[in-house]
């Protein structure tokens, strides 16, 4: 099963010329389309255009795939024209000041209702104290107060007539500045006389005491007949002022409803029952509204708060929020201090973004609103009642205003980004996430590395440098930045499509363009792009590689060793991944416990590397211990491995050196194997290939290249490869070699330098193969097994 390495042109896909028929990028003229993403495309219209309850949207896929940039283009394409747009006005309860009114109006409506107010209020201002000063009203008023005035007169003179022929006077005692009682006092030489003054005569003789009691006993019953009169007069006052406002009333209604009438040509029912309360709150409160002032100013009760004002608007508003919080989405209501105490009124109530997005859409980030538990939850009650409540924000309780604004409609249709991990979570998590986002919209990170979507991809790449004013760009260095294009999906028949990241390389390439003073963007600056950004971030990779080249990690890369191998891991960090070879080794002994998996034993293997372990132990089943038990410990372990292994790609490794050590074969040290397998032996594809042969190469080179070092990948592998051009041009040159491998056997056969041997009729291998020599131990461990289990 002769296996031959890879050829040099396989390495790498490259750029078809035919895809870059022009000189620059100055020769490409961008149309701005959106490129491998007519699957999210189609999804987005549909969600767009269907306006029924329960059609938001949630869009998902890679950062920098243009979600955003494609729905605002979506949005542009489309037919955004309504005659659905409303506005929204807030209005003071006549009845509750607590509960402020809303009123909705067509676009346009609103600021005419407010207008129509303004001109009301003036009349009003006007009208009010000219009819309650007409002539007609003075009249009305003396017919009501004359019979009153006639009657207190009469009352009064009864009174008076009374106390002097009693020999008594009423008059007015003063109780407080400009404050005064009435009483009856005795008059004596034709003046009047208090009762301390009578005390002091009677002290003189001038009094008796039969005259003071007799001057008492007139001032009680003459009191009590004034303070009778009195009473009379007020409740007549009292009946009189009660006929004088319903007189008044009777006169101003017309005019008040006259005037309010006005309003009542804009807006539905519900305005129209506000504007009728304005009338009874005038009517209720005549003397205020006649008498207002700047400084006393009633007619504030009547100030309109209009918070979305679509006046002159035909197009569906769009509405970005990137900064969502409870008061940005969801409005607030502003509170002053007065006294110590807070205070808020209707005119203090400010709308947010998911009233500005009224019967239009609002694009969030799902990530933003989810980092706040009670936004979230907030966000899913508001679609859930189509009802949007605007309250105080006031998490800490400190100033509570006692406001609450009647809940309105929603209409608008919520657009939420995010990544497609966080789509799943959300559905499998809140109830009503599937009902209230009934759209999904995933957009895709990679696409065809066909001919035409090159072309398209291209124009991408013209438009971007057109927009950021950035040096066109020569074929050979679009050809550079595809292909690291490629690269990035890790398959050689993809694209990718996050342009954030290609952007960049478009950014720095043109960088160090300029530096040298060049005009056009060559694929030499593309390549120093690409090799300064591995630079800055492969801090990491070139200390654990230097480690690996001075001997601190054990890896060798010359000899053969029995039992030894060299596998590949890649490390993945934030922002830079790469690979490193790693010694695996294995130990074998008579028992039973089967495939020992230190790593799993000291718990450092992840669950997928534990079930690549059992695979390698269905495969030995499966190939030898058919007819005999498997009498087998064997102890598998990375050497110097600290932070723990998962994943599958190293359980061909690991099965090559179990035959290792079961066959006493040497391993070749100079070859590294990554690969899967299954049990019947097929070696199955892994990821991070490019950076795994990189890994061993760089320290094969570390260590000194012999001409007869490599790696052994999965032949499913290689069209992913996209190997750099070092890597290459050592292949090129026979000092590094790549091999394809598609069963387990050919791994072993190259790797042990022996055939691996087929079964033959009698069940068993032929003795000089590898199977030969590890059936052959395995059945001397099962005899040996029984022989100890057996003494007698």
């Amino acid at each position: 099963m002769a296996v031959n390495p890879i050829r040099p042109e396989e390495l790498k896909w490259k750029c078809p010329p035919e895809a870059l028929d022009f000189e620059t990028t100055s020769d490409v003229k961008p149309t701005g389309e959106i490129v491998g993403q007519e699957r999210a495309i189609k999804a987005l219209k549909l969600g767009l255009e269907i306006h029924s309850i329960g059609y938001n949207m949630f869009v998902t896929g890679v950062s920098g795939t243009g979600r955003e940039t494609t729905i605002k283009k979506i949005l542009e394409n489309i037919d955004m024209t309504t005659d659905d747009l409303r506005d929204i006005m807030y209005v003071r309860n006549m009845e509750d000041p607590r509960n402020p009114i809303a009123l909705t109006f067509s676009a346009g409506d609103g600021a005419r209702f407010a207008l129509a107010l303004e001109e009301c209020v003036q009349l009003l201002k006007s009208n009010i104290p000219t009819v309650l000063s007409s002539e007609k009203a003075e009249m009305e008023s003396r017919a009501i107060r004359a019979p009153y005035l006639d009657s207190k007169k009469a009352l009064m003179d009864t009174v008076k007539k009374e106390a002097a022929e009693a020999g008594f006077s009423i008059v007015n005692i003063p109780i407080a500045p400009g404050k005064f009682r009435p009483d009856v006092l005795p008059l004596i030489n034709d003046e009047t006389v208090t009762f301390d003054t009578l005390e002091g005569m009677k002290a003189e003789g001038k009094l008796t005491q039969e005259d003071i009691k007799k001057y008492t006993e007139l001032h009680e019953q003459l009191f009590k007949k004034l303070t009778n009169a009195f009473r009379k007069t007020r409740d007549m006052e009292i009946e009189v002022q009660i006929k004088l406002e319903k007189m008044f009333r009777r006169l101003m209604k017309p005019t008040i409803l006259g005037i309010v009438s006005i309003l009542k040509k804009i807006g539905d029912d519900k305005a129209d029952k506000w504007s009728d309360s304005i009338t009874e709150i005038i009517l209720d409160n005549l003397k205020d509204f006649a008498e207002s002032s700047e400084s006393k100013d009633p007619y504030v009760l009547f100030t309109p708060n209009l918070i979305l004002d679509n006046a002159g608007k035909t197009k569906r508003p769009v509405v970005i929020e990137e900064f969502p919080d409870s008061i940005s989405l969801f409005g607030n209501i502003d509170r002053v201090v007065v006294e110590g105490k807070p205070y808020s009124d209707h005119m203090m109530i400010r709308p947010g973004a998911i009233h500005k997005a009224d019967e239009g859409y609002l694009i969030m980030n799902a990530l933003d609103l989810v980092r706040e538990p009670e936004l979230w939850q907030r966000l899913i009650q508001t679609l859930r009642n189509q009802t949007t409540v605007i309250r105080s924000h006031d998490p800490m309780g400190l100033y509570p205003v006692n406001l609450h604004p009647e809940p309105i409609d929603t209409n608008a249709k919520i657009i939420l980004i995010g990544s497609s991990k966080l789509y799943y979570l959300l559905a499998s998590y809140e109830p009503e996430f599937g009902l209230l986002f009934r759209i999904r919209a995933a957009f895709d990170f990679t696409m065809e590395s066909k001919v035409e979507n090159i072309r398209d991809f291209v124009n991408v790449i013209a438009g971007i440098i057109k927009a950021e004013n950035l040096p066109p760009m020569d074929a050979g260095a679009v050809a550079a930045i595809v292909e690291e294009s490629v690269r990035l999906t890790g398959l050689q028949d993809r694209l990718s499509l996050e342009f954030n990241r290609v952007t960049d390389y478009l950014r720095q390439a043109s960088y160090f363009a300029g530096q040298r003073g060049d005009a056009v963007v060559t694929a030499a600056h593309v390549k120093e792009a690409i090799q300064e950004k591995i630079n800055r971030l492969n801090l990491g990779e070139t200390y654990a590689t230097r480690r690996v080249i001075d001997d601190t990690i054990m890896v060798d890369t010359q000899g053969e060793k029995v039992g030894q191998v060299n596998g590949l891991a890649v490390y993945q960090g934030v922002d830079y991944s790469f690979g490193l070879p790693a010694r695996i080794s294995t130990t074998v002994s008579v028992g039973r416990k089967g495939l020992i998996n230190v790593e799993r034993e000291s718990d450092m293997s992840g669950t997928t590397h534990t079930k690549g372990m059992l695979i390698i132990s269905g495969f030995i089943q499966g190939k030898f211990a058919r007819e005999y038990p498997l009498s087998l410990s064997a102890s598998v372990v990375f050497e110097q491995s600290y932070g723990g292994v998962d994943g599958d790609s190293a359980s061909s490794t690991e099965l090559y050196v179990l035959l290792s050590a079961l066959s006493e074969i040497p391993i070749r040290q100079e070859i590294a194997v990554t690969g899967s397998v299954n049990q019947f032996g097929e070696v199955q594809a892994i990821g991070g290939v490019n950076e795994k042969v990189e890994g061993f190469f760089r320290v094969c080179s570390g260590k000194g290249l012999t001409g007869t070092q490599g790696v052994m990948i999965p032949k499913s592998n290689v069209k992913d490869l996209q190997l750099r051009d070092n890597v290459i041009d050592a292949v090129r040159e026979g000092m590094f070699h790549i091999y394809p491998i598609e069963f387990i056997e050919e791994g072993a056969e190259l790797l042990m330098g022996t055939k691996a041997g087929e079964l033959m009729p009698d069940g068993t291998y032929p003795s000089d193969t590898i199977y030969g020599k590890v059936d052959r131990r395995l059945r001397q461990m099962a005899a040996t097994l029984r022989k100890f289990s057996n003494p007698g």
